[in-house]
């Protein structure tokens, strides 16, 4: 068990950082920019000491303000991945591997060493220095350098931020398996939240030095906490709306915005709430083959933008005013955007029916029960 309980005085916000973590868990740490992500990832670290609180690994205390107890970062047992690698440039790739090894015998060392590099492919490069081996090599080092202590906690920060993307999907396979045959729990910080959801088990979301919802894959993709988690997590289509009716296991919401009745979940007892669904949760139907199937939810609209992706569009919607008419001379809602809704309509690979929209077309839009998460209104 980990248990951070820690805080400290940032020049724009106070950081407060409360987690509980398993042996063999894995987190990553999302957020913006300058949340306090690294900042936390380095006080675990002990490469920053924080104002107060307390670290524990197992039953290693690594910080307590209360009795005065930091123990450095060079004792601590923990392996840190830094954003750059941070390897040493006068010394080869064999001698940054062995380089916390220095109280292990020559032949453990040795022994330690070349097992760690036949692990990570780096067999061949013993004797090259860091600038002339590539930077995916480089990435490997670090990480042989970082796995090679057989540390309990390892600590990545945004490592593959400066790779392309060839050479960042063979790193993710990499730190994957790493991952899976580790003892230790493994913190990940990272802007991407597919990179989270690909390498990691538990999610907590920052914002200003708060961890501001911390929960699994599906808590956090499908039950965001407020707006704030939505957004980070993808969510394009967020909306106010207030409960007007409830029936067993569906309610009623009237969305203001979009001047529409959507038929929601009845899972939250308060009236004022805020609405979310993703653009690859949307469907968006061809105006002539609109869908039977949830009619309460199915909406007329128009194209208004469209933009293409290799497997797809993302396309731009805005709402015919009378929804229960699914006539072509509906007149159209005007939002403060000249836009409604935005949706990811794959390719029909295959399908004969299939043809691209373009702007101006005419639509059905359906809001699936399933895919509609939900909050309580932020108070502002």
């Amino acid at each position: 068990m980990i248990e951070i309980r820690i805080s400290k005085a940032l020049e724009l916000f106070p950081l407060q950082v409360h987690l509980r973590l398993s042996e063999r868990s894995s987190l990553a740490l999302v957020g913006p920019s300058g949340c306090g992500k690294s900042m936390t990832l380095r006080m675990i670290a002990g490469l920053e000491q924080p104002d107060e609180g307390y670290i524990k690994v197992g039953n290693t205390i690594l910080y307590d303000s209360s009795e005065g107890t930091f123990v450095s970062a060079y004792h601590r047992h923990v392996g840190y991945l830094f954003q750059n690698y941070a390897l040493f440039p006068h010394l080869t790739v064999e001698q940054n591997i062995a380089f916390g090894l220095n109280r292990r015998t020559k032949q453990e060392r040795r022994q330690k060493v070349q097992s760690i590099m036949e692990r990570l492919r780096l067999i061949g490069l013993e004797k090259r220095y860091p600038q002339y081996i590539s930077g995916g090599q480089q990435q490997r080092v670090a990480l042989a350098r970082t796995l090679v202590t057989d540390p309990e906690l390892l600590l990545l920060d945004e490592p593959f931020s400066v790779l392309d993307s060839q050479v960042k999907k063979k790193m993710e396979k990499e730190v994957i398996d790493v991952r899976n045959a580790f003892s230790g729990t493994m913190i990940l910080v990272t802007h991407s939240l597919e990179e989270a959801f690909r390498l990691c088990s538990m999610i907590a979301v920052m914002d200003n030095g708060q961890i501001i919802q911390l929960g699994t894959q599906e808590e956090i993709l499908h039950h965001p906490a407020n707006r704030k988690v939505a957004r980070l997590t993808g969510m394009e289509n967020i909306f106010d709306g207030t409960v007007i009716e409830r029936c067993g296991e569906t309610a009623r919401l009237w969305v203001e915005e979009l001047h529409v009745h959507l038929t929601i979940p009845n899972t939250l007892r308060q009236d004022n709430l805020s609405l979310g669904i993703r653009p690859t949760q949307l469907i968006v139907e061809q105006d002539y083959c609109a869908r039977v199937e949830d009619p309460e939810n199915s909406f007329s609209g128009r194209i208004v933008q469209t933009i293409p992706t290799p497997d797809g569009q993302i396309v731009f919607i805005q709402l015919a005013r009378d929804l229960v008419s699914h006539s072509n001379n509906s007149s159209l809602s005007h939002s403060q955007r000249d836009y409604d809704l935005q949706a990811y309509v794959p390719f029909n690979y295959g399908k004969s029916d299939h043809r691209l929209f373009q702007p101006w077309d005419l639509c059905q839009v359906i809001f699936s029960i399933s895919a509609i998460a939900l909050w309580p209104q932020d108070i502002r």
